[in-house]
């Protein structure tokens, strides 16, 4: 039983935009697994949204390199855009994410979330408007991924570009390239 608690899916026949499997993950492992399958596979857009910038997820080097990688194969259409609810963490570790939105300007926003959506308790990894790792409450790891959901990746789209259309440069975020 301990061997089937520590063991991670392996997503790796996961392909964006086939299938309409909607997978349950309990782990951190298995969202890291899945947000690398899914941001390796990026054609056109990524969305982050995050309370904190997660860098257990988005911070390691594996997932910084594969955003990168897609900026590069695809610069033509590649747009990252990354939403936090709190700063202060990234600041504090100086946030390998933010450096890479300090090295590509042109091809990532980031931006602090205001107003009421500002309380949101959730986070997701939003590729392509298709493919989606969301937790509902983002203290937990419990998450719920699909690689092809166009009803909920297209209703989330929109809800993060309402949520991204009102917030803020993060001033606290700013500084660090200072």
């Amino acid at each position: 039983m301990a061997a089937e608690a520590n063991h991670t899916r392996d997503f790796s026949d996961q392909v964006l935009g086939q299938g309409d499997e909607v997978i349950r993950c309990n782990t951190l492992a298995e969202q890291i697994a899945a947000s690398d399958r899914l941001v390796a596979q990026a054609m056109h857009s990524v969305r982050i949204l995050s309370h904190d910038t997660e860098p257990e997820i988005y911070g390691r080097d594996e997932f910084i390199a594969l955003l990168t990688s897609f900026i590069t194969r695809r610069s033509r259409v590649a747009r990252i855009r990354i939403l936090i609810a709190d700063p202060a963490r990234a600041v504090r570790y100086t946030h390998r994410l933010v450096l890479l939105w300090q090295r590509f300007p042109s091809f990532i926003d980031l931006r602090e979330l205001r107003d009421e959506y500002a309380r949101t308790r959730e986070n997701f990894l939003l590729v392509d408007d298709i493919g989606l790792i969301r937790r509902p409450e983002h203290e937990t790891p419990v998450s719920v991924i699909t690689f092809r959901n166009l009803n909920t990746g297209r209703e989330r789209a929109a809800w993060f570009d309402e949520a991204f259309a009102r917030g803020a440069a993060s001033v606290a975020l700013r500084r660090l390239s200072l």
